[in-house]
């Protein structure tokens, strides 16, 4: 257990840095496409961004819907993105050494990416 645990201290401090950025400015590193350390990193990604999907879901909704939808609508929605963001994190950190390494259970690929669309 403190081997996991340290495994994924470390994976985070050495992954966080530069795929953050990445996945923020929307670029690729091409080393890493279709590799375990591509889903590693995303799992590991998408579990410290998935908080970005409430105010992105709420975003969404107040530009198609309106303000009060956005707040209740969004709110609910963004929740449930939220989860499921973290699940998927959760799920390609624990396979990530399972092949397919480039398809994400998720679009777009990262939380922060959703932000980025629908303040658009």
């Amino acid at each position: 257990m403190r081997f996991l645990y340290i495994f994924c201290l470390t994976a985070v401090i050495l992954f966080n840095s530069s795929g953050i950025l990445r996945a923020e400015l929307g670029e690729q590193d091409s080393r890493w496409e279709g590799t375990p350390v591509h889903k590693l990193e995303r799992g590991l990604i998408n579990i410290v961004t998935c908080p970005v999907e409430l105010p992105a879901s709420m975003l969404s909704v107040a530009d198609e819907k309106g303000q009060i939808f956005g707040f209740f609508i969004g709110t609910a929605e963004g929740l449930f993105t939220t989860l499921f963001r973290a699940l998927s994190g959760i799920y390609d950190t624990a396979t990530f050494l399972i092949p397919s390494y480039s398809k994400p259970i998720m679009q777009p690929e990262y939380a922060l990416q959703s932000l980025d669309n629908a303040q658009k």
